[in-house]
């Protein structure tokens, strides 16, 4: 790793990391601090012949102070590698207390300066033994360098540096000075240990890529302690030392910053946690060189002065120079290496951010294509509702003309809206997700129904935008509506089918007691009354029949049907309260009787839907109120018109009328989906629908349907020629639940030379067919006990032969079951009320074919 500038060799937490040192570390300190204080006063203060003193208990102080600051950070630093290393150094200052109390004894007690060496200086020299082991623990923990080239050439300049520093001037001085050996020992123990001690920090500093700032106190004390043995050192082998000296402030100095450091220690962040002050790798090889250069620097120079050049010196400085050119070679190499590594690293970075926006840019074009590709309308909104972003379909459903960003959604809404659209907007900002509907303009003037999704866009914690979505439900409503419409007609149809069963059954005995008295001589007056009976009876099974075509239960099924037959029953049902209102209904119908391939319902629905709407037009008028029904086909289609004398349709609102909900008449008259649904009902079936108008002059709607070749999906099978009756008197077994229907039928048979026999149910007409033998079987569809279904299905299983014979009777041929059984079963079919005529001439035709087929079987 190359070198970098000193200005990031230390880096420092920001303010709100450093902790807060706690109360007992501040008092720690800051005894310390005014025990050196007070020293160095004492120093200044006191006169220089009781200095020894003052250096004496100064030194004890200090010392035995430091011993009690270490002892504390061992037992409450967090980290075991830390609390072995202040263990060290706690030894090494009790080997300097020791020391110091044996120089005190010489000097206070005994009143004589030590001699050089003493058994104190076994004491000083012990903590260098200490301190070595206690910085190896004190940064042991730390994350280590990378062996490298560069490593190596700082460790060996360091090295030669501490070496040619020691040599040249501590030990080469030292051999000059006329001495006893111990007394030089001791001396090379004084130096060679402080250098050791300095020469072990730097090396420890530069093995680590960083070091805690809190060690930096330690690093500082050890230092001082250091530097004043090794002045130490020559000072008391040349005999010139004395207590009470400028000297003696270092040990005071190095001791008190030692007490500091291991105060403040325990309440130290660890080295690992984020943000701790710490001193990089960096520092400490800016040092080395710095060292370097100074170290051979100051060598060279002492040795260009000495009127004694010496070689050895010389070889050290070359090899010095040598290893400094080195390591600033490999340096520059390494900033060259560096430069260029950063450069790829630039350029890879430059790449990786073009295809960042190349990505951003494709990923942005997508969305775009995916909004406007998206059928509904989408719309971003800030709070003010001023459009962000939108698609395609915003300008369809919004008639937006012009650019829709920067402009606002409530430019674009009914007023009877916009309130409801606030209301929403506000709780979307809220963080609620909406979801309404409201009416809108679409871009071709017509009017449409939207459903609506507001959903918060949130950045961060606050929510800036709002999403949202629109979706034109114009058809899904005319479909629920005829949905809605259908499910009314078929519980109408359900209770219609009862009803009518019960209103054909007396209908018809009405009617087959009248048309049986019709048979006999009666005078004029009676005769018209007995018909006029017969007519009603008649006409309420037409109201019946009519009722239970227009409100059948069941799925959608299409057929071919005649239109005119259409038009003719939905007018019925509408006639009596048409005439009410004093309107005149003429039907012009095709004489062609067209047929076209529809659901009978559905047509039925939507020429009542028209009546309905020329009825509530007319009804607004005073003058002479008309409607007319025409029908009109050729080969390709067929043309229904419904044309009034009403006040017609202005032109502004033409266009609107099929919308949904849209209608002009009074709240609570009409929902606005009457024509909606002929619209629906017209494209359904492949027509179209429009209206012709001048106001004024009333309104003419048009409907016009494709015709169809088909013919119908079951053709009937053609009826066997008619043959004549076998000789003798018919038979007829009547089977109904209503003893009054069969009384009158019976009446009727009897009276027409048909002899008869009536039962209440199937299981009795089993049982009599046992018995006798019949020509017809005229059966009720629906009865209590066994109906005719289950009574044709026994005669199937257990008497095939008699089947050609059954004849159904109902009142209801439009229910689904009852109109599923006579079309599977082909069996024939009389309606109720009676119409005598026609029964009679089923019953010979059903006797004819039988007899073409075989002999009737005998009961």
């Amino acid at each position: 790793m190359p070198s970098r500038p000193v200005a990031r060799a230390v880096r420092l937490a920001p303010r709100s990391l450093v902790p807060s040192l706690p109360r007992q570390t501040r008092a720690l300190v800051a005894i310390a601090a005014g025990s050196f204080l007070t020293i160095v006063l004492a120093y200044l203060l006191v006169p220089a012949d009781r200095r020894a003193l003052v250096a004496d208990v100064s030194w004890t102080w200090a010392a035995a102070y430091a011993v009690a600051c270490c002892t504390l950070a061992a037992r409450r630093h967090p980290s075991p590698d830390q609390r072995r290393a202040w263990l060290w150094i706690g030894a090494g200052c009790v080997l300097f207390l020791g020391g110091q109390l044996v120089w005190s004894y010489y000097e206070l007690i005994r009143r004589v300066t030590p001699p050089y060496p003493s058994l104190a200086d076994a004491g000083y020299l012990g903590v260098y033994v200490c301190f070595l082991i206690a910085v190896t623990k004190l940064v042991g923990s730390e994350p280590r360098r990378r062996f490298d080239p560069e490593l190596l050439i700082d460790t060996v300049l360091v090295t030669l540096t501490a070496g040619v520093l020691a040599y040249e001037f501590l030990l080469k001085p030292l051999f000059d000075l006329a001495g006893s050996v111990p007394s030089m020992l001791t001396s090379i123990a004084w130096s060679i240990g402080g250098v050791a001690v300095l020469w072990l920090i730097l090396v420890e500093l530069l093995r680590h890529t960083r070091v805690p700032l809190a060690a930096a106190g330690v690093v500082t004390a050890l230092g001082v302690l250091c530097v004043t043995n090794v002045v130490y050192a020559a000072a008391a082998l040349r005999g010139t030392f004395r207590s009470g000296g400028a000297l003696d402030l270092g040990w005071d100095a190095g001791l008190l910053l030692l007490a500091s450091a291991a105060a403040v220690a325990p309440a130290a962040r660890l080295s690992a946690e984020v943000g701790a002050r710490a001193i990089s790798g960096n520092a400490a090889r800016i040092t080395a060189l710095v060292i370097g250069l100074g170290g051979i620097g100051a060598v060279a120079i002492r040795n260009a002065l000495s009127r004694e050049p010496d070689t050895g010196s010389a070889v050290l400085i070359a090899l010095a120079v040598v290893i400094i050119g080195l390591r600033l070679i490999y340096s520059t190499r390494a900033d060259r290496r560096y430069a260029a590594l950063l450069e790829n690293e630039v350029a890879s970075q430059t790449r990786s951010l073009m295809d960042s926006l190349a990505a951003t840019a494709s990923a942005e074009r997508n969305l775009r294509l995916l909004m406007d590709a998206v059928p509904d309308a989408i719309v971003v909104v800030d709070r003010e509702g001023r459009i962000v972003e939108s698609n395609g379909p915003t300008y369809v459903m919004g008639a937006l003309v012009g650019p829709a960003e920067n402009r606002n959604i409530f430019e674009f809404l009914a007023p009877d809206a916009a309130p409801v659209v606030r209301e929403k907007l506000a709780a979307a900002f809220r963080g609620e997700i909406q979801r309404f509907e409201i009416p809108f303009s679409r871009d071709d003037d017509t009017h449409g129904v939207g459903a609506l999704l507001y959903a918060p866009i949130r950045e961060g914690s606050g929510i800036t935008r709002v999403l949202i979505l629109a979706r034109d439900i114009t058809e899904q409503k005319r479909h629920e509506s005829q949905f809605q419409q259908a499910e009314k007609l078929s519980a109408m149809g359900q209770l219609v089918s009862g009803v009518a069963h019960e209103i054909n059954n007396p209908a018809a005995i009405i009617s087959g007691f009248a048309q049986t008295l019709l048979l006999d001589d009666l005078k004029p007056e009676h005769r018209e009354m007995l018909q006029m009976m017969y007519d009603e009876a008649t006409r309420i099974g037409r109201i019946t029949s009519n009722l239970l075509a227009f409100a059948r239960a069941g799925s959608k099924q299409r057929a071919l049907v005649d239109m005119n037959d259409i038009a003719r029953r939905t007018f019925a049902l509408r006639s009596y309260h048409l005439s009410t209102l004093n309107i005149a209904v003429s039907l012009d119908l095709d004489p062609s009787e067209p047929k076209i391939w529809a659901d009978a319902s559905e047509l039925q629905q939507m020429i009542l839907n028209l009546l309905i709407n020329a009825e509530q037009a007319l009804v607004t008028i005073d003058r002479p109120r008309t409607i007319v029904v025409r029908t009109r086909a050729d080969e390709g289609e067929a043309r229904l018109e419904i044309a009034d004398s009403g006040p017609g349709i202005p032109a502004e609102i033409r266009s609107k009328i099929f919308d949904p909900f849209f209608t002009t008449k009074p709240e609570g008259v009409g929902t606005g989906l009457g024509l909606s649904i002929c619209y629906g009902i017209a494209r359904e079936h492949g027509g179209r629908i429009w209206v012709e108008s001048e106001p004024g002059h009333g309104a003419r709607f048009a409907v016009t349907l494709p015709r169809d070749a088909r013919e119908e999906s079951r053709p009937r099978p053609k009826a066997p020629p008619l043959t004549a009756a076998g000789a003798g008197e018919l038979t007829v077994l009547v089977v109904d639940d209503e003893t009054a229907l069969r009384d009158a039928l019976l009446r009727f048979l009897d009276r027409r030379g048909i002899r008869g026999e009536g039962v209440s149910d199937g299981r009795e007409a089993l049982r009599v067919l046992q018995q006798r033998r019949f020509d017809v079987i005229i059966s009720d569809v629906r009865m209590p006990g066994m109906s005719g279904r289950e009574f044709l299905e026994r005669l199937q299983r257990d008497r095939p032969d008699l089947v050609p014979r059954v004849v159904f009777s109902t009142g209801d041929t439009f229910a689904p079951d009852t109109a599923a059984l006579l079309k599977e079963s082909g069996v024939p079919t009389v309606t109720k009320p009676f119409d005598f005529a026609i029964l009679e001439r089923v019953i010979r035709e059903v006797v004819a074919r039988a007899t073409a087929g075989g002999p009737t079987a005998s009961a």
